[in-house]
Protein backbone atom coordinates (compact mmCIF):
# COMPACT_ATOMS: atom_id res chain seq x y z
CA UNK A 1 0.00 0.00 0.00
CA UNK A 2 1.36 3.09 -0.88
CA UNK A 3 1.17 6.03 1.58
CA UNK A 4 -0.68 9.06 0.85
CA UNK A 5 2.16 12.22 -0.53
CA UNK A 6 1.10 14.97 2.53
CA UNK A 7 1.67 18.25 1.30
CA UNK A 8 1.72 21.09 4.19
CA UNK A 9 2.28 25.10 4.04
CA UNK A 10 2.27 27.68 6.64
CA UNK A 11 1.70 30.65 3.42
CA UNK A 12 3.29 34.31 4.13
CA UNK A 13 4.14 36.93 2.04
CA UNK A 14 7.18 37.35 3.03
CA UNK A 15 8.52 33.64 3.27
CA UNK A 16 5.99 30.48 2.48
CA UNK A 17 7.36 27.77 4.46
CA UNK A 18 6.72 23.82 2.90
CA UNK A 19 7.04 20.47 4.19
CA UNK A 20 5.92 17.41 2.39
CA UNK A 21 6.50 14.00 2.51
CA UNK A 22 4.77 10.31 3.34
CA UNK A 23 3.91 9.58 6.98
CA UNK A 24 6.34 7.94 8.85
CA UNK A 25 8.90 9.11 6.61
CA UNK A 26 11.47 12.41 7.13
CA UNK A 27 9.68 15.60 5.56
CA UNK A 28 11.44 17.63 3.07
CA UNK A 29 11.41 21.05 4.23
CA UNK A 30 11.98 24.32 1.77
CA UNK A 31 10.58 27.92 1.49
CA UNK A 32 9.84 30.44 -1.13
CA UNK A 33 10.99 33.87 -0.50
CA UNK A 34 8.82 36.65 -0.80
CA UNK A 35 10.31 39.69 0.77
CA UNK A 36 11.92 41.59 -1.98
CA UNK A 37 8.98 41.45 -4.05
CA UNK A 38 5.38 42.89 -4.04
CA UNK A 39 2.00 41.46 -3.26
CA UNK A 40 1.36 40.29 -7.01
CA UNK A 41 5.18 38.70 -8.03
CA UNK A 42 4.94 36.67 -4.33
CA UNK A 43 1.70 35.13 -5.12
CA UNK A 44 2.70 34.17 -8.87
CA UNK A 45 5.72 32.78 -7.43
CA UNK A 46 3.47 30.35 -4.88
CA UNK A 47 1.16 30.02 -7.71
CA UNK A 48 4.04 28.89 -10.16
CA UNK A 49 5.69 26.67 -7.70
CA UNK A 50 2.66 24.85 -6.61
CA UNK A 51 1.61 24.21 -10.34
CA UNK A 52 5.05 22.96 -11.03
CA UNK A 53 5.02 20.63 -7.90
CA UNK A 54 1.80 19.01 -8.52
CA UNK A 55 2.84 18.30 -11.80
CA UNK A 56 5.76 16.34 -10.61
CA UNK A 57 4.92 15.04 -7.40
CA UNK A 58 0.63 15.58 -7.24
CA UNK A 59 -0.04 15.47 -3.43
CA UNK A 60 -2.74 13.74 -2.13
CA UNK A 61 -3.49 15.83 0.56
CA UNK A 62 -2.63 19.77 0.67
CA UNK A 63 -2.91 21.01 4.54
CA UNK A 64 -2.45 24.83 5.27
CA UNK A 65 -2.01 26.68 8.50
CA UNK A 66 -5.22 29.06 8.55
CA UNK A 67 -5.03 32.34 9.01
CA UNK A 68 -5.28 33.93 12.38
CA UNK A 69 -5.95 37.76 12.42
CA UNK A 70 -9.30 37.82 9.69
CA UNK A 71 -10.21 41.38 11.37
CA UNK A 72 -7.15 43.02 12.39
CA UNK A 73 -8.37 45.31 14.76
CA UNK A 74 -10.43 45.56 17.74
CA UNK A 75 -13.08 48.26 18.89
CA UNK A 76 -11.82 51.33 20.43
CA UNK A 77 -14.87 52.73 22.97
CA UNK A 78 -12.47 55.97 23.92
CA UNK A 79 -12.99 56.58 20.04
CA UNK A 80 -15.88 54.77 19.15
CA UNK A 81 -14.28 53.45 16.08
CA UNK A 82 -12.40 49.94 15.36
CA UNK A 83 -8.62 50.29 15.06
CA UNK A 84 -6.26 47.93 12.96
CA UNK A 85 -4.15 46.14 15.40
CA UNK A 86 -1.72 45.05 12.30
CA UNK A 87 -2.02 46.04 8.57
CA UNK A 88 -4.50 45.70 6.78
CA UNK A 89 -2.77 44.92 3.64
CA UNK A 90 -0.77 42.35 5.59
CA UNK A 91 -4.65 40.32 6.26
CA UNK A 92 -5.21 41.09 2.56
CA UNK A 93 -2.28 39.96 0.68
CA UNK A 94 -2.21 36.56 3.28
CA UNK A 95 -5.96 35.98 1.94
CA UNK A 96 -5.29 36.52 -1.81
CA UNK A 97 -2.28 33.78 -1.42
CA UNK A 98 -4.92 31.57 -0.07
CA UNK A 99 -6.86 31.65 -2.37
CA UNK A 100 -4.45 31.11 -5.31
CA UNK A 101 -3.42 28.12 -2.96
CA UNK A 102 -7.26 26.56 -3.06
CA UNK A 103 -8.04 27.53 -6.04
CA UNK A 104 -4.70 24.83 -7.75
CA UNK A 105 -5.86 22.60 -5.55
CA UNK A 106 -9.70 22.52 -6.52
CA UNK A 107 -8.21 22.90 -10.35
CA UNK A 108 -5.95 19.56 -9.77
CA UNK A 109 -8.54 17.54 -7.71
CA UNK A 110 -6.20 17.64 -4.95
CA UNK A 111 -7.59 17.46 -0.83
CA UNK A 112 -7.43 20.21 1.12
CA UNK A 113 -7.90 21.63 4.53
CA UNK A 114 -7.25 24.07 7.21
CA UNK A 115 -5.18 23.45 10.32
CA UNK A 116 -5.50 25.60 13.14
CA UNK A 117 -2.09 26.70 14.60
CA UNK A 118 -3.24 26.14 18.66
CA UNK A 119 -4.31 23.18 17.39
CA UNK A 120 -1.36 22.31 15.30
CA UNK A 121 1.06 23.25 18.03
CA UNK A 122 -1.17 21.62 20.82
CA UNK A 123 0.36 17.65 19.09
CA UNK A 124 3.18 19.20 18.34
CA UNK A 125 4.58 20.61 21.34
CA UNK A 126 2.47 19.43 23.70
CA UNK A 127 1.09 23.06 24.20
CA UNK A 128 -1.16 25.53 22.69
CA UNK A 129 0.58 28.37 23.70
CA UNK A 130 4.47 27.98 24.54
CA UNK A 131 6.64 31.02 25.08
CA UNK A 132 7.92 32.09 21.65
CA UNK A 133 6.38 29.42 19.94
CA UNK A 134 8.04 29.81 16.66
CA UNK A 135 11.29 28.84 18.32
CA UNK A 136 9.91 25.98 20.32
CA UNK A 137 8.53 24.54 17.10
CA UNK A 138 11.75 24.78 15.62
CA UNK A 139 13.71 23.54 18.31
CA UNK A 140 11.48 20.23 18.18
CA UNK A 141 12.26 20.15 14.53
CA UNK A 142 15.18 19.93 15.54
CA UNK A 143 14.87 16.97 18.31
CA UNK A 144 13.09 14.82 15.54
CA UNK A 145 16.11 14.84 13.10
CA UNK A 146 14.89 17.96 10.39
CA UNK A 147 16.66 20.64 9.59
CA UNK A 148 14.43 23.34 8.31
CA UNK A 149 16.49 26.66 7.36
CA UNK A 150 14.13 29.17 8.80
CA UNK A 151 11.00 29.44 11.11
CA UNK A 152 8.59 29.11 8.52
CA UNK A 153 10.15 26.13 7.44
CA UNK A 154 9.73 24.45 10.90
CA UNK A 155 5.73 25.89 11.13
CA UNK A 156 4.95 23.92 7.92
CA UNK A 157 6.48 20.74 9.39
CA UNK A 158 4.75 21.28 11.97
CA UNK A 159 1.73 21.33 9.98
CA UNK A 160 2.77 18.13 7.97
CA UNK A 161 3.50 16.42 11.02
CA UNK A 162 -0.17 16.97 12.27
CA UNK A 163 -1.58 16.63 8.58
CA UNK A 164 -0.21 13.01 8.66
CA UNK A 165 -2.04 11.85 11.79
CA UNK A 166 -5.10 13.23 10.15
CA UNK A 167 -4.48 11.17 7.23
CA UNK A 168 -2.69 8.19 8.12
CA UNK A 169 -2.37 7.67 12.15
CA UNK A 170 -1.33 4.30 12.08
CA UNK A 171 1.81 5.07 10.34
CA UNK A 172 2.81 8.81 11.43
CA UNK A 173 5.57 9.58 13.11
CA UNK A 174 3.87 10.56 17.17
CA UNK A 175 5.57 13.57 18.77
CA UNK A 176 5.90 11.57 22.70
CA UNK A 177 5.29 13.62 25.71
CA UNK A 178 8.71 12.67 26.74
CA UNK A 179 10.18 14.61 23.67
CA UNK A 180 8.09 17.37 24.58
CA UNK A 181 9.07 17.78 28.02
CA UNK A 182 12.52 17.50 26.53
CA UNK A 183 12.09 20.23 24.42
CA UNK A 184 10.14 22.61 27.10
CA UNK A 185 12.95 22.10 28.97
CA UNK A 186 15.35 23.43 26.81
CA UNK A 187 13.20 26.69 25.78
CA UNK A 188 13.03 27.71 29.43
CA UNK A 189 14.87 30.33 31.44
CA UNK A 190 17.89 28.74 33.19
CA UNK A 191 16.39 26.88 35.82
CA UNK A 192 12.90 27.00 35.26
CA UNK A 193 11.28 24.43 33.84
CA UNK A 194 7.70 25.41 31.58
CA UNK A 195 6.65 22.04 30.67
CA UNK A 196 3.22 20.86 31.96
CA UNK A 197 1.14 23.85 30.21
CA UNK A 198 -1.62 23.24 27.95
Amino acid sequence: MTLPLVLALDISKTCTGIAFGRPGERPTLLSINGSEIDAAAAMAKLGTWLIEFCRVSRPDWLYYEAALNIIPGEYDAEEQRVKAKGNPQTTITLAKMTGVVEFIAEMKHIRWRTANVQTVRKNFLGSGRPDQPKKHVKAMCLELGWTPKNTDESDAAAVWSWACIQVAPSQAQIVTPMQHRKVAAQMAPAGVFAGGRG
